[in-house]
């Protein structure tokens, strides 16, 4: 059996969409990302080419890889990426060469992203061969050892997590809404926060308006709130092992990663039904889903609308935190008040990470997918 040398990049998303091990010579390298040039070439980047070395395959993730050696490509959206250029000869280049032979493979990780694929490419003339190559795979972790943290559980106190570094895309406005409504109702519930607080300017969820965010950053100071800021994925883990919720009422996620990680150590997620959260997290089985008013492929409606420093929009988004703020407070008041339901939800949640995403069944499936794309 041929053992093929595997140029992948580097990167937190990378990690949970390829093999954690690998029978394959896998060589992970830093990538030029051209958004930070300009966000209209934010879909080819280049690998660094050194030490020189001849690759069998590349295995790319988001961006196309500028060069001659095959690839193939996961993406989690939209691909390529080329916002609002989907008219332009630049687009129709880059989908040329999802088309061609060079491209052996496209991996959509999750309906959700496969949806917007099909859309997008629905009327190309390539449509039916880059249909024929594209295949759904899910993300993959390790599922980690159920170590009891050192500080037992307090039964009569809901510990509830955040994590997330675009603080008010991931729903960190809700997490803040959530604590000052739960004390004002008299329930004992303390919030862990752990992000560096990224909001507003140029991420497409938030107001734009300078100075919208300063009120929310104050009520940060609530005695029901610890902020952590950021801290490294063991933390993060042990966070989750202590939460009996973890938050993630994201306007705008693909996956969710972190949801992902909460549930592998038997923590609920409770989230918003949107990208491709629905796709693992049950209501009332192994978590919470909170609606959000989405568009046909479960996307927030108002993401990316031109308005995002108008008092119109500021309005509408915290008209949003707070009825989901609400019902998630609802939600894990009901989930406390009937006996076993959370001690269920949290075997549940596990075991949705050992069936759908194993490490060790994803390892098998990537090595298996290299030999059949490069020989294909």
């Amino acid at each position: 059996m041929k053992t093929l040398s595997i140029l992948t990049p580097t990167r937190y998303p990378w990690r949970f969409n390829g093999p954690r091990h690998s029978r394959h010579r896998i060589e992970h390298r830093t990538f030029l990302p051209l958004n930070y040039v300009s966000t209209k070439i934010e879909g080819i980047t280049l690998f660094n080419p050194l030490p020189p070395r001849r690759f069998d395959l590349v295995h790319a993730f988001n961006r196309l890889p500028i060069g001659t050696t095959p690839y193939i490509i996961g993406f989690e959206s939209h691909l390529p990426r080329a916002y609002g250029l989907e008219q332009t000869a630049y687009f129709r280049t880059l989908r040329r060469s999802l088309a061609s032979p060079r491209c052996r493979g496209i991996i959509a990780i999750s309906e959700h992203a496969r949806r917007i694929f099909e859309a997008v490419h629905a009327d190309a003339p390539e449509a039916d061969v880059l249909l024929a190559k594209t295949i759904v795979r899910f993300p993959n972790l390790p599922l980690p050892d159920l170590v009891e943290p050192d500080e037992p559980r307090i039964s009569d106190h809901i510990r509830v997590s955040f994590v997330g570094n675009h603080f008010a895309r991931k729903g960190g406005c809700v997490a803040i809404r959530l604590a000052e409504l739960a004390a004002a109702r008299g329930i004992a519930l303390h919030l862990t926060i752990a992000s560096t607080l990224t909001m507003g300017r140029g991420i497409w969820t938030d107001p734009q308006r300078e100075g919208y965010f300063d009120d929310w950053l104050r009520r940060l100071e609530h005695p029901a709130i610890t902020l952590l800021g950021p801290i490294d994925n063991a933390a993060v883990m042990d966070l989750f092992r202590y939460s009996d919720f973890s938050l993630l009422t994201t306007f705008s996620d693909t996956f969710g990663y972190s949801a992902l990680e909460a549930m592998a150590v038997g923590c609920p997620v409770i989230g918003t039904r949107q990208g491709a959260l629905p796709e693992f997290i049950r209501d009332g089985q192994n978590g919470i889903l909170l609606d959000l008013p989405t568009d046909e492929y479960g996307e927030w409606i108002e993401s990316n609308t031109a308005n995002r420093d108008s008092p119109a929009f500021e309005a509408k988004f915290t008209d949003e935190v707070e009825r989901l703020a609400q019902q998630a407070l609802d939600a894990i008041v009901r989930t406390h008040e009937e006996p076993g339901v959370l001690a269920r939800m949290r075997v549940a949640a596990r075991q949705t990470i050992a069936t759908h995403f194993g490490s060790q069944d994803a390892s098998r499936f990537w090595d298996d997918y290299y030999e059949v794309a490069l020989n294909s």
